[in-house]
């Protein structure tokens, strides 16, 4: 027993983070399902609290000072219990906190050694924190990885803006670059390699990392991307019209000057009116009023620019690195089953009248009837739903993986993957959607994926029945070992490693540029085929984004 207690307190005396200026915080000792001994630090401040005078303002990066515990995690960030039903409001405006998990259990007098993945958490901008999605980083781990999870500041606390009151929007964007500022100070501390950051987003979390490419004030802060399910290209991923929101929004909050804005309780920004819920483009996906907006006004002392997507992605990335971009093979496909028409949201950079809107429609119902008729689908409904599925998710993605490979013209790789094996370590398929999806078709939908990449959710059943889960880990490892490869090198199947017998393609720019990898129960390089649903909604996209418009609408 004694012994016990010797081994565990000279193991926690190992996680002990030594700062600058005699700043310590002391973590918890952990180890992974195979053994791997690591520290875990809860709740480490990055940025300051953003309340008071510094409500819907730029965060300012925190200096550690005085004796920390970091056993704790950090108060989430404020936000509805649901995003649907609304009950009442959980979490705190003081809510900058992060988790880091690091390999390194030796005094923090060890040389910077292991590469970072910063781990971006999804949730349509409103809802969610940095451990939502994950059950740790097992396997990360093991491979010789820091893992680095945050909250962020959401829904109208992180992105409304108003010239009215001086904010200038973006906060949730922005408190994501501050807390890449301090992983550039201080993950060396946690036996980190700042020069090796990979930044992984998930979802709105990978609206935006991509949205990061092309931000000035975000330069040279990470050295790969990773994007899962996301883009900023998507229609739920920039708000083209904020006065659609923001002039009810403040018609019913009625703030009268800019103290008082900044001095009212949490709880009043979350008003039961409707216009801080979810609103639906393109017939599909839940998307909150508040999201990314253009941003180049000098409004605060750190000015952040944010430019409309169709147009950044015309250019080169500001931050030039590898990127892997990855779908799932339904996403929310299977959740669209029940679209009875083709809604239109106008969050398009253009004024369309209404008479070009009711134009656009009838194309769009035109072209369901077509495929009825011709026997192509059952029903219009069927189609319907996969037009919400490309236009939401595929076509944002796609055009993005296209829009860099033709703008870094070779210069850093662009790789595709689509996740397709359906298993139990799909948290969305076999948890959260179980009762929703009865008749769900097979292959992972949006979010399965992640519980190949970090620890699944269902562990320590996993581990305890391995045969009847045998497919489920060696997808698992297949998995972890590409991405730790990517994060690592920059190149998920490098020479030598495990899975080099598999030669990944990255996309070069080129009009055949449409190779991907698949990963179901076997590794195989795919290509994209000719998909007429694709075909027109890129139709659509170019007339909505660029006016370049095949019929008269």
């Amino acid at each position: 027993m004694l012994l016990g207690h010797f081994f565990i307190s000279s193991v926690q005396a190992n996680c002990l983070v030594q700062y600058e200026q005699a700043a310590t915080g002391v973590g918890e000792p952990k180890a992974t399902f195979n053994s791997t001994p690591y520290c875990a630090y809860y709740g480490v401040r990055y940025g300051e609290p953003p309340t008071g005078s510094l409500r819907f303002r730029h965060s300012i990066v925190h200096q550690p000072s005085g004796s920390l515990n970091y056993t704790t995690p950090g108060s989430v960030c404020a936000q509805y219990n649901n995003p649907f039903t609304r009950d009442y409001v959980i979490g705190s405006e003081d809510c900058l906190f992060a988790n880091i998990y690091t390999p390194r259990v030796k005094e923090s007098t060890e040389a910077a050694a292991y590469p970072v993945l910063v781990f971006v958490h999804g949730g349509s901008y409103a809802v969610g924190h940095g451990e939502k999605d994950i059950n740790g980083a097992d396997l990360l781990i093991d491979s010789g990885v820091v893992v680095v999870t945050f909250n962020y500041r959401l829904n109208v606390l992180g992105f409304l803006k108003t010239n009215k009151f001086n904010i200038s929007g973006n906060f949730g964007l922005k408190d994501q670059t501050t807390l890449l500022r301090w992983v550039q100070r201080h993950i060396g501390n946690f036996g980190g390699d700042p020069a090796q950051v990979t930044l992984l987003g998930h979802s709105a979390g990978a609206g935006s990392v991509t949205h990061h490419l092309y931000i000035p004030q975000s330069k040279d802060l990470f050295h790969r991307m990773i994007v899962l399910s996301g883009s900023l290209l998507a229609s739920w991923s920039f708000m083209y019209e904020p006065r659609l929101c923001t002039e009810s929004y403040l018609s019913d909050l009625q703030p009268k000057t800019a103290i008082e804005f900044r001095t009212r309780a949490v709880e009043d920004f979350f008003i039961q009116n409707g216009t801080t819920g979810f609103a639906f483009g393109f017939a599909s996906m839940g998307t909150p009023c508040f999201i990314p907006e253009q941003e180049q006004e000098e409004i605060e002392r750190d000015n952040y620019t944010v430019n409309a997507p169709h147009i950044s992605v015309l250019s080169p990335p500001i931050t030039k690195v590898p990127i892997l971009i990855s779908e799932t093979a339904r996403e929310f496909v299977d959740q669209l089953k029940h679209l009875d028409g083709f809604r239109f949201y106008p969050n398009i950079p253009q004024n369309w009248t209404a008479q070009k809107v009711g134009a656009l429609i009838s194309f769009v119902h035109n072209f369901t009837s077509q495929l009825v008729a011709a026997g192509h689908v059952n029903s219009s409904e069927e189609v319907f739903q996969q037009i919400a599925d490309v236009a939401n998710l595929r076509y944002p993605m796609r055009r993005l993986a296209q829009d860099l490979a033709q703008t870094l013209h070779g210069t850093m790789p662009v790789y595709y993957l689509r996740f397709e094996f359906d298993g139990q370590f799909g948290k969305a398929k076999y948890k959260e959607y179980i009762s929703y999806l009865p008749d769900s078709e097979y292959g992972a939908i949006h979010g399965d994926d992640l519980g190949y990449i970090f620890s699944p959710y269902n562990l320590k059943e996993a581990l305890a029945n391995t045969d009847q889960y045998r497919e489920e880990w060696r997808i698992h490892r297949w998995t972890v070992e590409l991405i730790a490869n990517f994060i690592k090198h920059g190149n998920p199947t490098p020479t030598p490693s495990k899975l080099s017998n598999i030669t990944w393609t990255p996309w070069n720019g080129n009009d055949s540029a449409n190779a991907y990898l698949n990963i179901d129960k076997t590794l195989e390089m795919r290509e994209f085929k000719d998909d007429r649903i694709f075909r027109f909604w890129a139709e659509v996209y170019n007339c909505l984004y660029y006016k370049v418009c095949k019929y008269d609408w």
